[in-house]
């Protein structure tokens, strides 16, 4: 280190192989964070994200049998009901949902198994 004037000149000296080493982690780094960067900013979004289905509703079936859910606008997501279920023996509550998911306004209905009952339900939505 030596003084020139009031300002500090520092010498570093660092062996070669040590800077290329050097190097290429920053490298590696910066492109590993290059990689990450789209993701990270998925979840900044303030506006709602497209492809989550909207004007969802979800009621017991008609007949008491099961649950029925219905989205307006799927915008490219979609989405399926849920319903839980009361065991007639006692045993606890069963959950069930329906395998298929649902898209363009179709309503999507699960039903509960043999020897239950309808406790309550409501929806599952994925964004594709």
């Amino acid at each position: 280190m030596s003084s020139h004037g009031g300002v500090e000149v520092r010498i570093f000296r660092i062996d070669r192989e040590k800077g290329m080493a050097m190097m290429k982690k920053r490298y590696v780094a910066l492109l590993a964070a290059a990689a990450m960067a789209p993701l990270g900013f998925q979840g900044m979004a303030t506006a709602t994200p497209m492809g989550w289905p909207t004007g969802c509703t979800d009621y017991p079936s008609s007949t008491g049998e099961g649950w029925l859910a219905k989205c307006g606008d799927s915008k490219g997501g979609h989405y399926k009901a849920a319903v839980i279920c009361t065991r007639s023996d006692g045993a606890g509550d069963v959950t069930v949902h329906s395998v298929v998911w649902k898209d363009k306004g179709e309503p999507s209905f699960i039903a509960c198994p043999p020897f239950t009952s309808v406790k309550s339900g409501g929806i599952i939505t994925r964004s594709s």
